[in-house]
């Protein structure tokens, strides 16, 4: 059976790219400018330091160590703290997959790269995680195959390397979701933390899986063997936001995504997301997106007229 981080990844469909392999001589500083998808950095060899733009409190980081800033904001990883700095370097202005031999005897090796969704509406997730997110090495830590592979290939000169490395950056960016819950602790780690919880995860996997459903506070209630108001209570502290307000969000992200990919009439997207009435669901829509439901289509570029939306 699937689960709610699995849809939510299918519907909004993750695309990851890995821009940059720099081996770096001592001393080595660099600048990133900030980016409008979540970055992150690999410290596969050698050890650092790590600082927002905004804020010059050094967070040491240690060889293995993983970095993920959701927001993408502009950001500093140096060998120390006085060490000269590379600035303003764009991720990806050598090209996708760049191999950066800054040194002939590197001290450091650091993978850079991106993730980011097709449709970001769906991955409103990423917005309420912290700034950043430090993954401390382990050494039996799972993250730790897929960062050998991805090292590994990405000093490689095989075809198609650019394709393997996007598909293991998939794998990383699940991973390091899983490991800092793990890290975090349930009740830390916001809606991903609820996604564990043992009773409100079973409400988000219900509502993720079955939008079609007539879901009521108190049927998502007793799915999670829960009283109604410790349930609505649990629910929206885990998640930031009451039951029905979050159904009918994930409703209105699959909607789009429906009349996106498919030729459908809004009625047929409005039963598979759980309205009877098209009248009703055009509604929320539009208070959703400002947008009426036969207009979201024109809104991606689609030029398609005789499409069936009505």
């Amino acid at each position: 059976m699937s689960d709610a981080l699995t849809q939510i990844l299918n519907t909004a469909r993750l695309k990851s790219s890995v821009y940059c392999r720099s081996e770096l001589g001592s001393p080595w500083g660099l600048q990133f400018a900030p980016r409008s998808c979540a970055v992150f950095h690999i410290l596969y060899r050698g050890n650092g330091c790590f600082c927002m733009e905004d804020d010059k409190t050094m967070l040491s980081v240690a060889q293995g160590d993983v970095l993920l800033l959701p927001g993408g904001e502009a950001h500093l990883l140096l060998e120390t703290p006085a060490a000269p700095v590379f600035g303003n370097l764009e991720l990806d202005q050598w090209g996708e997959c760049a191999l950066m031999r800054w040194s002939e005897t590197p001290a450091a090796v650091v993978l850079c790269g991106t993730f980011d969704f097709e449709f970001a509406e769906t991955a409103a997730f990423l917005k309420r995680l912290p700034r950043l997110i430090h993954i401390p090495y382990h050494p039996d830590s799972t993250l730790n195959q897929t960062l050998d592979l991805m090292a590994c290939e990405s000093e490689s000169a095989r075809p198609a390397k650019e394709v393997i490395l996007r598909r293991l950056a998939d794998i990383l960016f699940v991973q390091i979701m899983q490991r800092w819950v793990e890290l975090q602790g349930a009740a830390n780690s916001g809606w991903l933390g609820a996604l564990h919880d043992p009773f409100i995860g079973r409400a988000l996997d219900l509502i993720h899986t079955q939008p079609e459903h007539a879901w009521t506070v108190a049927e998502l209630a007793r799915a999670a063997a829960s009283s109604r108001s410790s349930f609505v209570a649990r629910f929206t502290a885990l998640t930031g936001e009451a039951p029905m307000e979050y159904l009918t969000r994930w409703r209105m992200q699959l909607a789009a995504r429906l009349i996106e990919q498919a030729d459908v009439r809004v009625s047929e997207v409005a039963a598979q997301v759980g309205y009877r009435s098209e009248a009703a669901f055009s509604r929320a829509f539009k208070r959703s997106f400002g947008i009426a439901p036969r207009k979201w289509y024109s809104k991606w570029g689609v030029p398609s007229p005789d499409r069936p939306i009505k």
